[in-house]
């Protein structure tokens, strides 16, 4: 996989070069190293319901973002690495690992009405199974590395008007041989037309398809699915507009997965109450057709209801929702479900650009309907932390966060507390001022 995206990313650097020299431009570049040192503590690092291991996570990430910029285009390059150390309760479970994040993203303006969008992301790191908690560390630590990589092809044929066409992959290696490794490749196109100042029309179209390299049961086939969705939106006021939403999912399996047909509809509303608050507001309802043995039914509501503010020193959300969710890529292959879900934020400035409180919380519902027995998960968590921005390098934060999750299912009930402290160094240099002097340089000489 390493191959392949050594590839990729070796395109975006030609393609880069190549379009400054056809433009002649000059390339303004930024680098920002940084180097973060992080202390964490947990009271449950493994999520079981018992046997519960306390855990020290020391780690130290080097990383660096360089952005490459002309005036038709630009490459955005960042890197991180992670060097983790864990202290587990038990003394046979300390160990060190490695993990790393790369990307690159490539914009450019071809025409004036054209532009490309080009990206590619490796990440190599793990996550803790959700299996029997009786296993091992080693039987229930997941390493994996996952590569997301694609591009997006857009024509502005009008003033607020679009059209989209674009290719993802999502590739995911489990290195233990045990989970299933999977592809997924999503086609999307999309078109935005303005009718007029006060109506504006969205269409977009997705085919997804979820590869499955099995090492379990073969008769989970791959997937297939397509997706549909309509928008109209009419604004009946600069801070009053109502819109109409209109979807349908067709989602099919080769294996012995049932297939599953959903309509949804819904109607929306937004208002701006102060140059501070908005409100919005969504309510439908959807359809699910499933075909197995014989034909099964279906339905329910589609809500939310959501405020945000945003002063100076003050921002937050508070929003509740529900419907129903998909997902593909998991360990555990959970793929449809209904859920509902209450959350909030808030961010304070007791110091603007200093010193800096936050804080969240949700608590939401999952249901999946197509197990053997209907799996009903209640999951909810709280946290905040303050930072404090000693100097314009120099980044010190402390956070904590709570998680609980309780199921109908024995054995998924688990809690954790953990508490983090997090030392940033950065350092910003950029030529773009330098370029700006330059330009007026030559200005006042043309002149």
């Amino acid at each position: 996989m390493i191959s392949k995206i050594m590839k990729y990313w070796v395109l975006v650097l030609l393609i880069f070069i190549f379009f400054p020299v056809i433009a002649d431009a000059r390339i303004d570049y930024t680098v920002v190293p940084r180097l973060s040192i992080e202390g964490r503590f947990s009271d449950n690092y493994y999520n079981r319901r018992s046997f519960e291991d306390d855990a020290v996570l020391i780690t130290v990430s080097p990383g660096i973002l360089m952005s490459l910029i002309t005036r038709n285009t630009t490459l955005d390059l960042d890197y991180n690495l992670n060097n983790r150390g864990y202290f587990i309760e038990r003394e046979d479970d300390r160990f060190e690992y490695f993990d790393q994040r790369g990307s690159a993203i490539f914009r450019a303006n071809i025409l004036r009405d054209f532009s490309v969008l080009l990206r590619d992301e490796i990440i190599k790191d793990e996550e803790i199974s959700l299996l029997d908690e009786t296993l091992t560390r080693e039987e229930r630590r997941r390493e994996y590395e996952r590569n997301i990589g694609g591009g997006e092809l857009l024509y502005r044929y009008d003033e607020g008007s679009e059209i989209a066409a674009g290719y993802l992959f999502t590739i995911i290696d489990y290195l233990d041989g045990v989970v299933d490794d999977s592809e997924r490749h999503d086609f999307n196109s999309r078109i935005m037309h303005r009718f007029n100042v006060r109506n504006i029309g969205h269409i977009t179209y997705r085919h997804s398809i979820v590869d499955y390299k099995r090492v379990g049961d073969p008769a989970v086939g791959d997937l297939y699915e397509d997706e549909v969705r309509g928008r109209f939106v009419h604004s009946f006021t600069p801070r009053v507009s109502f819109g109409l939403n209109y979807g349908y999912i067709e989602m099919h399996s080769d294996g012995s997965t049932s297939d599953n047909d959903i309509h949804d509809a819904a109607l929306e509303a937004f208002y701006n109450i102060t140059r501070y608050f908005t409100a919005e507001g969504r309510f439908g309802m959807f359809l699910r057709e499933q075909y197995e043995r014989e034909y099964r039914q279906e339905d329910g509501l589609i809500y939310r209801a959501g405020i945000r503010y945003t002063y100076p020193t003050l921002s937050g959300s508070a929003a509740y929702e529900g419907g129903y969710g998909s997902n593909h890529i998991n360990p555990e292959r959970l793929q449809y479900y209904d859920y509902w879900r209450l959350s909030g934020d808030m961010t304070y400035h007791l110091i603007r650009d200093l010193l800096m409180l936050s804080g969240h919380g949700y608590y939401m519902v999952n249901i999946y309907p197509d197990l053997l027995e209907t799996r009903r998960d209640y999951i909810w968590n709280a946290g905040g932390g303050i930072s404090y921005r000693a100097a314009e390098w120099f980044l010190f934060s402390l956070e904590y966060n709570h998680t609980e999750r309780d199921s109908n299912i024995p054995g998924l009930y688990y809690t954790e507390n953990s508490y983090l402290a997090r030392v940033t160094i950065s350092y910003s240099y950029s030529t773009a001022g330098r370029t700006e002097l330059i330009r007026r340089g030559e200005e006042r000489d043309a002149e």
